[in-house]
């Protein structure tokens, strides 16, 4: 589950989808009685056990609009503290600077997790895994998003309609297997989602994690 970017945005970007918002203030940007209220509360209570983690993802943004990596740690951990217990949160960036020691101490001081994700906005994931050695969370989270050097755009009008692998990236695919395995053999429940956009088709690149699996399992 994701929760909205009503939680996520500082300030509204100047597109035309919001409107008279457009270059504002975000007032509900980490408001933690609006997540309680409108979103946890609401899945946990409809999901229950099921409910599995709950995302909250920073699209890219304006450093300037967070504050300094130390302030949005502080704050992101404020936030996650204020949130109900019981549910399994995980945070992704897009920004590479709110990459910190500062933030993974949030995370790790409130339990939740750092979402891994293939995004040219970040580093690579591999680079972000040794992140999870300091994390005793039985959760692991993966999003595979966008294949190297495209933007959502340009990826959408070179792979459309989605029904095959288009630029293969069997170094990444390689990466993710490995991760898997290891979580595994840790005894981590691992969830990897995968975007039309990180090979050409997200269910295709499904199929051949799970053969890259088996390969790396055999090694």
């Amino acid at each position: 589950m994701k929760a909205h970017q009503a939680l996520t945005l500082a300030r509204f970007p100047h597109q035309a989808r919001y409107g008279a918002r457009a270059g504002e203030p975000n007032p509900l940007y980490l408001d933690a009685g609006y997540a309680r209220d409108a979103v946890v509360g609401p899945c946990l209570e409809g999901l229950g056990a099921k409910t599995g983690v709950l995302l909250f993802q920073f699209p890219q943004q304006p450093p300037a609009e967070l504050g300094s990596p130390e302030a949005f740690a502080e704050r992101l951990h404020g936030f996650l503290s204020a949130l109900p217990r019981g549910g399994r949160y995980a945070v992704e960036l897009r920004t590479r600077t709110l990459f910190t020691d500062a933030y993974v101490a949030a995370l790790v001081a409130v339990g939740a997790l750092h979402c891994l994700n293939v995004h040219p906005a970040m580093p690579g994931v591999l680079a972000q895994r040794a992140l999870l050695n300091r994390s005793k969370e039985p959760t692991w989270v993966v999003r595979w998003m966008l294949h190297p050097g495209f933007d959502y755009e340009r990826a959408r009008k070179r792979y459309a309609p989605f029904d095959r692998l288009v630029d293969e990236d069997p170094t990444t695919r390689s990466s993710l297997a490995r991760i898997c395995l290891e979580g595994s053999k840790a005894g981590k429940q691992v969830y990897v989602i995968i975007n039309n956009k990180a090979e050409g088709s997200a269910p295709l690149s499904a199929f051949a994690l799970a053969a890259a699996l088996v390969t790396a399992a055999k090694t």
